[in-house]
């Protein structure tokens, strides 16, 4: 499918409305740990309202080529903000596990059937993928990663 429109002007409304998603959950934050996002959250908005204006003064009608099937688009947009919620509840690890291993399974679905060795061949690296991420996070950069239920 071939879509002709102003990518500049798309490209600014999204990046304020993320902004403005963002921007106001913040409870439970310090006043020095909110000063880093939120400065590059101003720095989103700077940058899109520039692209905002381009888009008027300059504009650029650019032909956008979607390949693929949009049912799969949708539907990996609805898993990453199902894992999003579901780490809250579940807590990082065991939301991360279940998403990172349904979405690996999704997407090697898509070429074939998925046979149960294979599976099984995936699980020791997904856990040293999520090990790696969690010990990242905690211990090298300090963030306190929910644990859900198990906390």
């Amino acid at each position: 499918m071939t879509l002709r429109f102003n990518t500049d002007f798309a490209a600014g409304l999204f990046g304020l409305l993320f902004a403005a998603v963002l921007w106001f959950p913040r409870e439970g934050m310090g006043r020095l740990s909110i000063i880093f996002p939120r400065a590059i959250l101003v720095i989103m908005v700077v940058l899109s309202l520039a692209l905002i204006v381009k888009a008027f003064t300059k504009p650029a009608a650019r032909q956008v080529e979607i390949e693929g099937d949009p049912r799969r688009l949708v539907i990996m947009i609805v898993v990453l903000f199902a894992w999003w919620y579901a780490i809250g509840v579940l807590g990082f690890l065991g939301a991360t596990a279940i998403f990172f291993f349904g979405l690996t399974w999704y997407l090697a679905h898509i070429e074939g059937p998925v046979p149960v060795r294979r599976l099984a061949q995936w699980a020791p690296i997904i856990a040293v993928l999520i090990g790696a991420f969690y010990l990242a996070f905690t211990e090298v950069l300090s963030v306190r990663l929910p644990s859900g239920i198990w906390s």
